[in-house]
């Protein structure tokens, strides 16, 4: 009974939560090479015993390039394009018939490009949710916390600015970001002068001075 409760309560906490992020990110279409991750509950529980269900439970789907995804034995599924909510029921479609009561939740994974610094640049796929911090943790962190003072966005060609120093610090979330799917986050190289490169510049600024002073004793 108590455990019955428990999951009843997990449900619901994930159905809000869920749900609010579709509210916040009511204008979300999935693109080709985004991904999602499929909740299914089985009248209010996990669905460990059928094993159908299982197999697309908490696991995560890439969108191929022709806008599909690979649903195992019910083929490939045309998502690109389509909302969250119409993807949502599109699934729930498929899924129907294998569970009494069943709860089909979607969580979208957007793709961005990770460039520069990081220490392990790439393509990543991100919940909205998901902290900048999470984000810089996961691509093997910045080269230099300096680093984050210059990070920008390069979105259709045009470059865009974000208060990404204090994101870092502040858990502040993709979606509150504003970063959308194809994002490139850059963080550019730290410019630093070495020990050697300043004597070289001491040394060529001193061999002048002393040219100088040399034509001057001889005029």
């Amino acid at each position: 009974m108590v455990q019955k409760t428990l999951c009843k309560s997990l449900i619901i906490a994930l159905f809000f939560a869920v749900h609010l992020t579709a509210h916040a990110t009511e204008d979300f279409r999935f693109k080709k090479a985004d991904g999602l991750k499929i909740l299914i509950y089985d009248n209010e529980m996990e669905p460990n015993r059928n094993r159908i269900l299982s197999n697309f439970h908490d696991v995560e789907f890439v969108i191929d390039g022709e806008g599909y995804v690979q649903l195992g034995s019910f083929g490939r599924v045309y998502v690109a394009d389509m909302s969250l909510e119409e993807v949502t029921k599109l699934f729930e479609e498929k899924f129907k018939t294998y569970g009494k009561n069943l709860t089909i939740m979607i969580n979208p994974l957007i793709r961005l490009i990770l460039k520069g610094e990081f220490g392990k640049p790439g393509m990543y796929r991100f919940s909205p949710t998901t902290s900048f911090w999470d984000v810089v943790a996961e691509a093997g962190g910045l080269s230099s916390n300096l680093a984050a003072e210059d990070i920008y966005v390069v979105r259709n060609g045009e470059i865009i600015y974000a208060d990404f120093w204090n994101s870092l610090y502040e858990g502040t979330s993709i979606r509150e970001l504003r970063l959308v799917s194809g994002d490139e986050i850059v963080v550019p190289r730290v410019s630093r002068i070495s020990f050697d490169a300043i004597t070289r510049y001491v040394n060529f600024f001193a061999s002048l001075v002393l040219l100088y002073y040399a034509f001057s004793d001889k005029n």
